[in-house]
């Protein structure tokens, strides 16, 4: 096959009992996509046809409607009697799997943040209504690092019997036991046992629930409880026990009760993964410090990603110069802990903490390099945002809208305090 529509085609990625998988080119976008194609008798007939032609055409309606970093894009779809295909991101990598094997375990760190994002990446997705149905590590591809990108979301919108999930929609491994049992419909508390079940698995190196059968498995999830991940891998800290064993509770009453209570308990055991010696700070830190400060406020979460991938973090020392008066600079900066003194000469203009942005004409004054016309020293231990105004210009119109109201709301300010102590002088 040469062609797909007017995408072309490079090479088979692979095939299963519905269809194929094409890498291609997009001539126009310029970059490369995967397309999946299906198979038309696989579409009309029988039971199971039904079921894939369902999920299809739920994903297929998913075309440019989730726009997350960490959940695959849906570009493009075709769906026809004879020939029917989805246009989604390529994300070269891999999937989760491979960390499962107990010889490739990741760091129980790296691990924390994956699921974080994972979290953050079905709290969106639940905001819209949807719900993943079939979460594992199969369906969560490894982009670089911890960064991941959650796939298939065919299984979404709409509910299909207990029967059809277990038998065609995933492994029966990664359902909440009140699927099993048809006590309830798939929910964001079933995504989160799912993801509670991964989690175990990247930690562990094996499923919290083995068996030789099918029914073996589905007995021990409704039955059972597993032993904590710990058991089979030694040096785990006892809070990853706590999150795994509370998101895969099997009273949906006793999981985390929402996305951002898991969200919130994988960045607390974070920072005590990371608690001794001098490090990075890691994108779930950053989110959340994002998050907490005024200055984006009124971000949303897309955009807040946004500015993790452009900036450059940095912790400083007391007595740090950051801005020397009369340099030249190219970048502004936000602060996102800790207090700076504005001066100028040898008169202090201003203090700033944390949510205060400084160096913003690098940005405002639409050329290259402008001279600085103040000089910013810290005076405790900060952390400090840094944003090359290059990078800003070159990131979504939606992104940059907001650092302008945001700027243009920090100049009325300081206009606005200025005349305070004019009036005062006076």
């Amino acid at each position: 096959m040469d062609a797909i529509g007017k995408y072309q085609v490079v090479r088979e990625l692979g095939r299963g009992a519905t269809g194929k998988v094409y890498l291609a080119t997009d001539p126009f976008g310029n970059k490369q996509v995967a397309i999946k194609v299906a198979y038309p008798d696989a579409l009309k007939s029988s039971e199971d046809g039904a079921l894939y032609r369902g999920m299809f055409l739920n994903e297929a309606a998913l075309a440019g409607k989730l726009h997350h970093p960490h959940i695959v894009q849906i570009f493009d779809a075709v769906v026809e009697d004879e020939f029917s295909y989805i246009v989604m991101e390529y994300v070269e990598g891999g999937t989760l799997e491979r960390f499962c094997e107990p010889a490739a375990l990741l760091d129980p760190a790296e691990v924390a943040e994956i699921i974080f994002k994972c979290v953050r990446a079905l709290a969106f997705a639940s905001r819209l209504g949807l719900t993943h149905r079939d979460i594992k590590p199969g369906n969560i591809l490894h982009v670089d690092g911890t960064d991941i990108k959650i796939a298939d979301f065919g299984a979404s919108i709409n509910a299909v019997s207990d029967r059809t999930m277990i038998n065609n929609v995933g492994s029966p491994a990664y359902m909440a036991p009140e699927l099993i049992t048809g006590g309830a419909q798939a929910s964001a508390g079933t995504d989160i046992y799912s993801l509670g079940v991964v989690m175990y698995y990247l930690l562990a190196g094996r499923l919290p629930f083995a068996g030789g059968t099918t029914m073996s498995v589905i007995y021990q999830i409704v039955n059972t409880e597993p032993e904590p991940p710990s058991t089979h891998r030694q040096g785990l800290l006892p809070e990853l026990d706590v999150i795994v064993t509370k998101a895969m509770a099997k009273d949906p009453a006793q999981r985390y009760a929402t996305w951002e209570e898991f969200g919130q308990a994988l960045a607390e055991v974070w920072k005590k993964l990371n608690a001794a010696g001098e490090r990075e700070q890691s994108d779930t830190e950053r989110f959340n410090l994002c998050r907490a400060l005024s200055f984006f406020k009124e971000f949303p979460e897309n955009e807040l990603w946004e500015v993790l991938r452009i900036s450059k973090w940095r912790k400083f020392a007391p007595n740090s110069v950051l801005i020397k008066e009369g340099d030249q600079g190219d970048s502004f900066y936000i602060l996102a802990g800790g207090y700076v003194r504005v001066t100028r000469g040898k008169r202090t203009l201003s203090v700033l903490t944390s949510g205060d942005c400084f160096g913003e004409m690098a940005y405002l004054a639409h050329k290259n390099a402008p001279h600085r016309s103040a000089t910013v020293t810290t005076t405790s231990d900060a952390i400090i945002v840094k944003i090359r105004a290059e990078d800003l210009r070159a990131s979504s119109l939606s992104c940059r809208r907001l650092f302008d109201e945001r700027f243009l709301n920090t100049l009325v300010e300081r206009l606005e305090a200025a005349n305070e102590q004019l009036a005062v002088m006076s």
